[in-house]
Order: C-alpha cells, then sequence, then structure tokens
C-alpha cells in the first residue's frame, strides 16, 4: 500500500534503536475464543441375564491438522527488515507478528509496495507524526493487503481489505493513475495503521472498535528516533 505523502528519505543505520523494538509487545483485548461442545455416543447394553457388556469407548472425533507455519518468525528479532526498516515485534489476537516500522515520509509512501507476498506473521506498522483522518490507497501494490487504523489510544478505528487495482496503462498518467484509485479511509483520527496480509484481521478477530494494547508511547519514541536518523542521511 501507499499514504499520499511525498518525501525523498531513507532509514539507515537503526541498529541502536533495536533494544526499543524488541520490547514493544501487545495483545487485543476482549478476545475469547470457544467451540461446540463434544458428545459421545450412547453405548448399549446387552440383556440382564447375559454377561456384562464390554463398554466400548466412543470414536474419537476427527481433528482438523493445524495450518502449518511453513515460515515462522525467528527467535531473535532482526535488527533491519530487508527493505532496510527497523522491525517491531508485537502481538496481536494472540499471535506474535514482525513488522517493519515506517515513519519516514519515504517509507510511509512506499508502503508495501511491490511486494509480491506478504509472509506469514509479518507485515507493517505506520507510525505518523500526529493524529489525523488518513486514508490509503493500492499504488503499485500487487497483492490484496488488510489494513486497520488505530488512534492514539489503541482503539481501532476502521479495517479495510485493500484490493489490488489495474496497474498504470502505458497511456495513462501518473496523476490519472492515482485519481483513479479507491482510497480507504480511518473513519476517524488516527495515527496508526497495521497492514498484514489479507484476511488476518477477521481471522484474529480484530475489527473496528477493538483495543490493541500496546506502549504505544515507546512506538512513538522509536518512530521518532526513526525519522531522525533519516533526516540525518
Amino acid at each position: 500500500m501507499q499514504a499520499p505523502l511525498v518525501a525523498a528519505l531513507c532509514v539507515m543505520g537503526l541498529g541502536t534503536m533495536v533494544a526499543v523494538g524488541a520490547s514493544l509487545m501487545s495483545t487485543i483485548e476482549g478476545r475469547s475464543s470457544g467451540g461446540p461442545s463434544e458428545h459421545a455416543p450412547d453405548v448399549g447394553t446387552t440383556p440382564p441375564a447375559a454377561a456384562p457388556a464390554e463398554t466400548v469407548p466412543p470414536a474419537a472425533a476427527p481433528v482438523a491438522p493445524a495450518a502449518p507455519d511453513d515460515d515462522p518468525l525467528p527467535t531473535q528479532i532482526p535488527n533491519l527488515s530487508d527493505a532496510g526498516l527497523p522491525v517491531v515485534r508485537l502481538m496481536l489476537g494472540g499471535e506474535n507478528f514482525d513488522l517493519e516500522l515506517a515513519a519516514t515520509d519515504a517509507a510511509i509512501t512506499k508502503g508495501l509496495s511491490g511486494r509480491e507476498r506478504v509472509r506469514r506473521h509479518r507485515g507493517m506498522l505506520f507510525v505518523m507524526p500526529y493524529s489525523r483522518e488518513l486514508g490509503f490507497w493500492m499504488v503499485d501494490c500487487l497483492v490484496p493487503i488488510d489494513i486497520a487504523y488505530v488512534d492514539e489510544q489503541g482503539v481501532v478505528t476502521g479495517v479495510h481489505t485493500m484490493k489490488v487495482e489495474p496497474p498504470q496503462r502505458a497511456d495513462e498518467s501518473r496523476g490519472a493513475y492515482e485519481v483513479r484509485l479507491p482510497r480507504y479511509p480511518s473513519g476517524a483520527k488516527s495515527r496508526y495503521a497495521i497492514e498484514l496480509a489479507e484476511g488476518e484481521f477477521k481471522r484474529l478477530g480484530i475489527a473496528k472498535g477493538s483495543r490493541i494494547a500496546v506502549d504505544w508511547p515507546a512506538v512513538n519514541t522509536l518512530a521518532k528516533a526513526t525519522r531522525v536518523a533519516g533526516s540525518r542521511r
């Protein structure tokens, strides 16, 4: 995805901020899970005159195999992503995610554009300098992406699945291409946006009104340091 900002900054040499990013853990509040009750089948008995029948144990209910995690998170949080962005590990819906931190104008503008895949338990965390109504769009994006907007109190203001749009045509100007792309609004003033693979927020039970309990002041500190490091280059 790409947010409509203009800049030409880059993030380099952010190893000193890894300790801050690695300490950021979160959870989604109010999420519960449950399943249908299991009932054992009735067990018959022999007539009274006969010897007692052996109890037949009920057949075990088939258990659906868990989806294999063919791309597990590393034990050690990487300093930087392949794109050169700092990585923070957050817990969303009871699961850990390694999110690339986009805090500079350049990183926010580029977002996940050009990625051929959003890996499992990966994504991007966008941190704006201040709260405002946001709107993201799918400029040069190759795969569908889930986005959740979050305000400064950690409340989700909106969730969308952003679809892949037809690419810019050879006879189409850049401006015309960008104008025709739909915007996905935050719905209220927000400071953060989280992007994951398509369908992840629904699977995790995260929706508008959910609260994501993160150490947001620590996130802001890391984002500010990232912007300062980018402005010095």
